[in-house]
């Protein structure tokens, strides 16, 4: 035993501070302690707060045990969260006065932890998304842990619960490789001793002495009793992953550790949560998979998207793994166990940093204020604090070059690993990018990631569009719905087209015409028989609990009820029993009324302010049409029924014919006295009607096909002997990114019909696709007809949201070409990719004509045709954002290396002085 070193400079035990917090006994007891009062607690809190008000349960163990605290500190500082854990802490006592058995060998297998982990876990996190973490299940999941390890440790000796049986045990042995933190022993005074009190002290039989000859730390966690026992004990800064640059016995379970968590995590997550945003998602193999099994089996409450996105996932790393290293091998002439295991160590950066960066940004948008929010609720008060960043803050973007130091990190470690091989130089060089093949791939599941966000946009439900329908309380499986109309579009709501599946709970049922219509909810039956006065009979309403159509007349319906409604202020469900609304009121509240008081309620959904207080547009108003209600308070919507449904549902389009009066307010339409025409995806030409909704005034349509669909408004007034004739054009293009769909150009390039006397269309630019987007700095070319025929000298004006405005006059082809200003510079922390530029083309000719319109004369002719559209940020002006982020960051980073470097060189060098204590 050593009772005083003199510790090296590198040594975190020499430093004042940071050495007290990882040496310190009463430091590190009282931590442990507090840490595991505080896990119990939260235990505790989860079994008597089941609800989903329950913060605290989640802050303990989903805000900071898992994923931040151990996902940041693995790479950092190493095992540290094994040395706090609570099962390892009361492990250690249970273990002392336990049987001290040995382990059976074939429970001594690393195996076991991993696959708890991975199946245990993370496959069945993917089939029920949220399930561990409800504060109940996460309070009894945490219970089983425990009781199982409590079980182990009084059974076996030598921690074997830690290094076997726990799920994350070999898992944080195998991350911990990358910290840059060893803990090791002085060579110099361990030559000598004969005591071994280090290895004494250890819980887990481990002999630190030998660490830094094994070049391995093997089971340590980091717990500090042998640095208790010795001062000949070291816990050194070292390079990040330095130990495995060098020769070591390598533990097959580590290896596939890196392969199993990289698909369980961040290749599922790109898969699922990832590509699953996009407008492509229904497309990928993991949702068709699940689609074409869905005619043959009922998966029931299990997610089929996301257990196929799991399964698919695992195959192809794994796949991705052992053929990259068979491959170079054979290359190498060597033994494929031998490369594997030894190559497969430059796995290890791959998940971890991806994860850190996924846990920063997390904790920075939402994990914050939840975790104080959390603390607060669990310890009996109450705060309100606001999250530090908003998700789509540029400065976040920092985090996402983590992943991209993970790969630099990765093809380093494979490439240091790859020198120890005894093969030529040429061979190694043809044989890298094999045994590399486990990182290309996860470099190449983030580009396709990025790819195709980028391309087909994120689909409008977000999260719960993962290539099905989201899942909400009012939705059943397809096979439990009763559908009692007929024809194509039998499974889509007969007023709005939602699926009627995902909101079945709430469907309603009428006849007319003896023919029966189905509705998702009692606000569409109002809709039909309030609004359009279609006179609906024999009303049915679905049973909540028997989910069985019964006679809306006879229901008990529980309005007001916490449950959201559909399309509603106020939700409305209908029981056959009096004794099942009373109940259903007793967990959600609501209240019971009639079938005529829900009725009544549902109508007042659609009121609006009187159409005699909305101003009529005068001759010198400029119209233009615009997907936004400028009527409708901020967040709200008031039935556009632009909800998703199934495969089968029709999207529409509404608009709303809209101009400016002299004070710049935008004012709708209490009437519009104007002719409404569409033409559709295969140019076929329709006349429209308003709605029949009062108030603000719009007018809708179904877009069944892929193509442009064009709403034409036009309107014609005499004033002052001239006559005013006013188009005004929206141009929508819908895609459903069906395999079968099919760019026609014909039918895509852009198109007037002979009703529309004056237009504007954008022509088309060589290689459209369904994916064209307008960019600023782009240039956006523009024809203007009269009368069907290219017109000179028309005045054309583009117009900006932000006030900019530019006028130029159509050459003798009617054509007129404009640069998309760059007009967004927002902040640096707010920039956004996806910000939208409005901009408004207005086009102006007059020309000498007589006549009588209405029994009025003009002398003139004043044609004025509108055309609304947007477009993004170009490519350059976020690209710039984030090279100046990555500029910053480099300056900081090599600031602070220039500063050590410079403080290091100015160090007085040692000069040892020497006393004659004679004199």
């Amino acid at each position: 035993m050593v009772d005083f070193i003199k510790r090296d400079k590198d040594d975190i035990y020499g430093k004042p501070i940071i050495g007290f917090l990882f040496k310190n006994q009463k430091f590190l007891m009282t931590l442990k302690i507090a840490v595991l009062a505080l896990f119990f607690y939260a235990i505790y809190f989860g079994f008597t707060h089941t609800g989903k008000d329950n913060n605290f349960t989640w802050a303990v163990f989903w805000g900071i045990f898992w994923s931040l605290f151990m996902v940041v500190t693995l790479p950092t500082l190493g095992r540290v969260f094994c040395g706090v854990c609570p099962h390892g802490f009361m492990g250690k006592y249970i273990t002392k006065f336990g049987l001290k058995k040995t382990m059976p060998k074939w429970m001594q297998n690393r195996y076991i932890g991993i696959v708890l982990l991975v199946i245990g876990w993370w496959a069945v996190n993917y089939m029920f998304p949220g399930l561990y973490r409800m504060p109940f299940v996460t309070a009894i999941l945490f219970t089983v842990m425990t009781l199982l390890s409590f079980v182990v440790y009084f059974l076996y000796k030598d921690m074997s619960y830690c290094k076997y049986i726990c799920p994350i045990g070999t898992l944080t042995r195998a991350y911990a490789r990358l910290s840059f933190t060893w803990l090791g022993t002085y060579k110099s005074a361990c030559n000598d001793c004969k005591t071994f009190e280090c290895a004494t002290a250890c819980p887990y039989n481990l002999k630190p002495f030998t660490f830094d000859k094994r070049n391995s730390m093997t089971d340590c966690t980091l717990c500090m009793d042998c640095s208790a026992a010795c001062e000949a004990v070291s816990f050194k800064v070292e390079k990040p992953s330095f130990s495995l640059f060098s020769k070591f016995q390598v533990l097959k379970a580590e290896i596939w550790t890196y392969i199993l968590i990289l698909a369980a995590i961040p290749i599922t997550m790109s898969f699922h949560h990832g590509i699953g945003r996009s407008n492509a998602a229904g497309d990928m193999i993991w949702s068709k998979t699940a689609e074409f099994l869905k005619d043959y089996m009922s998966f029931g409450p299990v997610d089929p998207v996301g257990l196929f996105a799991f399964l698919y996932a695992m195959l192809f790393t794994i796949v991705a793994a052992l053929l990259g290293m068979f491959i170079a091998s054979k290359i190498l002439k060597k033994d494929f166990k031998k490369i594997f295991y030894d190559l497969g160590y430059s796995y290890a950066p791959l998940f971890i940093l991806g994860s850190i960066a996924h846990s920063l940004e997390t904790f920075f948008t939402r994990g914050y204020e939840r975790i104080v929010e959390g603390f607060a609720q669990g310890f009996g008060f109450s705060v309100d604090v606001a999250s530090l960043a908003n998700r789509g803050d540029s400065w976040l973007h920092m985090f996402g070059l983590l992943k991209w130091v993970a790969i630099a990190w990765a093809l380093i470690i494979l490439y240091k690993r790859m020198r120890l091989l005894d093969a030529t130089k040429m061979r190694k060089i043809i044989a890298y990018p094999f045994a590399a093949s486990l990182i290309i791939f996860f470099l190449s599941v983030n580009m396709y990631r990025g790819y195709i966000l980028d391309t087909y946009g994120r689909a409008a439900s977000g999260h719960g569009n993962h290539g099905g329908s989201a899942k909400v309380f009012q939705s059943v499986a397809k096979d439990k719905a009763t559908i009692l109309q007929s024809g194509k579009n039998k499974e889509a709501c007969a007023s709005c087209g939602m699926s009627l599946a995902k909101f079945y709970k709430a469907n309603h049922a009428a006849t007319h015409n003896e023919e029966t219509k189905q509705f998702c909810s009692l606000h569409c039956v109002a809709n039909e028989m309030g609004i359009k006065k279609i006179p609906l009979k024999d009303i049915q309403a679905v049973d909540l609990k028997s989910l069985k159509f019964i006679d809306a007349t006879k229901v008990f319906y529980v309005m007001g009820a916490k449950k959201k409604g559909i399309m509603s202020k106020s939700s409305k469900f209908a029981f056959a029993s009096k004794a099942d609304a009373e109940a259903f009121i007793q967990k959600n509240g609501g209240k019971i009324v009639n079938f005529d008081v829900a009725y009544k309620n549902a109508l007042t959904d659609f009121k609006r302010r009187p159409a005699q207080t909305y101003k009529k547009p005068t001759a010198l108003n400029s119209v233009y049409l615009s997907d936004t209600n400028p009527s409708a308070k901020k967040g709200k919507s008031y039935g556009g029924h632009s909800h998703g449904g199934g495969r089968k549902w029709v999207p529409s389009k509404q608009l709303w014919p809209i101009f400016e009066d002299n004070t710049g307010y935008k004012n709708c339409m209490g009437n519009i006295n104007a002719e409404l025409y569409l033409l559709d995806a295969n140019l076929k030409t329709t006349k429209l009607s308003q709605s029949t909704k009062e108030g603000c005034k719009s007018v809708s349509f179904k877009m069944p096909n892929n193509g442009y669909y064009n709403l034409f408004y036009v309107d014609k007034i005499v004033q002052d002997n001239t006559l005013y004739i006013k188009t005004a054009k929206f141009e929508n293009m819908r895609f459903n990114h069906s395999n079968d769909a099919v760019y026609d150009e014909e039918k895509m390039s852009a198109h007037s019909i002979k009703e529309v006397p004056f237009d504007i269309l954008r022509l088309r630019e060589d290689g459209e696709t369904f994916y064209h987007r307008l960019y600023s700095g782009g240039k956006i070319r523009l024809k203007v007809l009269l009368n069907s025929n290219p017109v000179e000298n028309a005045k054309l004006t583009l117009s900006t949201k932000t006030g900019w405005s530019k006028t130029i006059k159509t050459d003798k082809n009617g054509i007129a070409v404009f640069t998309l200003l760059k007009d967004y510079f927002p902040e640096w922390d707010k920039f956004d990719r996806r910000h939208k530029n409005e901009f408004l083309l207005t086009a102006n000719y007059t020309q000498d004509a007589n006549g009588i319109y209405e029994d009025k004369e003009y002398k003139y002719i004043n044609y004025e045709a509108t055309y609304a559209s947007l477009y993004y940020p170009g490519e350059s002006e976020y690209r710039s954002y984030a090279y100046g982020l990555m500029a910053a960051t480099a300056t900081a980073i090599l600031s602070g290396f220039a500063i050590y470097w410079f403080r290091k060189r100015r160090e007085k060098p040692f000069k040892e002085l020497r006393f004659d204590e004679k004199n």
